[in-house]
């Protein structure tokens, strides 16, 4: 739990607590038995135990209601319960919600990913973002015959083993060690099957053609969550060409600007299509969901028998609640693209010009990025153009920022980024920036800014 250093931040948490005892209660009896509860970067201010969410709202179990901007990690574009989907999971939910064999609703959901997706010849459905990356990897390797993959720095690909090797800061950027996150991941995973490339850095395309005859596949996100950028055209492009010439092949891990970034996601808003993609968040509608998608040759190799083909399983993939929700989301999504994803931006644009325009006035060392609707605070001056400079941070004013957020009723996620929905209206916008420049505001009176 945060510390009450600073007086402003103090009364925040005291009239939290005050506001929440039920949550209190709670917090005693999941430690008792729950080793992890949530996602560990998720941490509030004061224990928050969810009773409900709606449009742009979640209402805690002592009914304080929360403007979100957590919005599911990014999976909730139309906000929580919109009524397409609330419909679609009903009339599956009267049919049976597991059933192991194939049904429509998966069908119809690898239709649409396939219309949407320039590299989706075929789809094949996981049940989180991690899982799709993980076999994404599986199918490069298997493909290419070579056993190495190349991830960027600051960029986020999941939780098994693989994708928690990540650059190490404290090594020089051209040329970037790695590490490993956590424990229990084997040193040969990171040593011998693991390459860390700098990112937006154009000493990656020369580690690329380097390691190419021991490289089966280069990792990135079109937009990395924690550094947002829009203008990363130049660089995919190049990215592009250097694998081609290299005999790499290249994934986009569009599991969070999948269907965020533009309808199709990442490949459709800059013009560039990578062999393979991995998906999740938007694509359940806010249910439990992964998806590799790519060229029918690599694809095809989940269809082989014996030493040839890539084995999958999972009890839960393709589910039928998760699909129905998934290719309701999509359909509506489809429908109001034209509109929807500008006015996303716009609203984002607005909110992060709005604080910008105060901590520059202010001269303090706040940067908000925004990328389309995915925004994120960083506690040092900007500008930032990657992970490696988002350190030594100001983490006092950061956690103060937090506490003080909540307490006027914005549900802000700790690790920094935030999502906009379709359910955030212009009044609610404007609550939000409001509160991000009283917040800020406070934390200079204090001291912290």
């Amino acid at each position: 739990m945060m510390s009450d250093a600073t007086p402003r931040k103090a009364a925040a948490l005291e009239r939290l607590r005050a506001r929440t005892p039920g949550s209190a209660a709670m917090r005693p009896r999941a430690e008792r038995r729950l080793a992890l509860e949530a996602v560990p970067t998720f941490a509030m201010p004061v224990p928050l135990y969810i009773e409900s969410g709606d449009g742009a709202y979640m209402t805690d179990v002592d009914g304080n209601a929360y403007l979100d901007l957590a919005m599911g990690f990014g999976s909730l574009i139309l906000g929580h319960r919109p009524p397409e989907v609330v419909a679609a999971m009903r009339e599956q939910l009267d049919k049976g919600w597991h059933t192991i064999l194939p049904g429509l609703a998966q069908i119809e959901l690898a239709e649409l990913l396939a219309e949407a997706v320039p590299c989706a010849e075929k789809v094949a459905f996981q049940n989180s973002g991690t899982e799709a990356t993980m076999f994404a990897m599986r199918l490069a390797r298997a493909f290419t015959g070579k056993d190495r993959v190349a991830v960027f720095g600051g960029g986020y690909h999941g939780t098994h083993d693989y994708a928690l090797v990540q650059e190490d800061p404290t090594t020089p950027e051209a040329a970037p060690a790695t590490k490993t996150v956590g424990g229990g991941i084997p040193g040969a995973v990171r040593d011998q099957t693991m390459l860390a490339l700098p990112y937006r850095n154009a000493a990656a395309f020369d580690l690329i053609r380097k390691h190419r005859d021991e490289l089966a596949l280069v990792v990135i996100q079109p937009v990395q969550n924690t550094v947002p950028h829009l203008d990363n055209g130049a660089y995919l492009r190049e990215l592009r060409a250097v694998c081609d010439e290299a005999g790499v092949l290249l994934m986009f891990d569009e599991v969070v600007t999948g269907f965020r970034l533009a309808y199709g996601g990442g490949q459709v808003y800059y013009g560039v299509t990578p062999d393979l993609a991995a998906f999740g968040k938007i694509i359940g509608g806010g249910t439990a969901v992964g998806a590799v998608c790519g060229r029918a040759d690599i694809l095809g190799l989940f269809a082989k028998g014996g030493t040839a083909g890539v084995f999958a399983g999972g009890t839960f993939n393709g589910n039928p609640l998760t699909m129905s929700a998934g290719a309701a989301t999509l359909r509506a999504l489809k429908a109001r693209k034209d509109t929807l994803y500008p006015a996303l931006a716009a609203k984002a644009a607005r909110m992060a010009e709005a604080v910008i325009a105060h901590c520059e006035k202010h001269e303090m060392d706040v940067t908000l990025m925004h990328a389309a609707s995915i925004q994120c605070f960083h506690f040092r001056k900007g500008p930032i153009h990657s992970f490696r400079e988002t350190y030594p941070a100001n983490r006092a004013a950061e956690e103060a920022f937090y506490a003080l957020v909540l307490d006027r009723g914005i549900l802000l996620p700790s690790f920094h980024v935030y999502f906009l929905s379709a359910a955030h209206d212009d009044a609610m916008i404007d609550r939000a920036t409001g509160a991000f420049i009283e917040a800020l505001d406070d934390c200079r009176a204090d001291g912290l800014l």
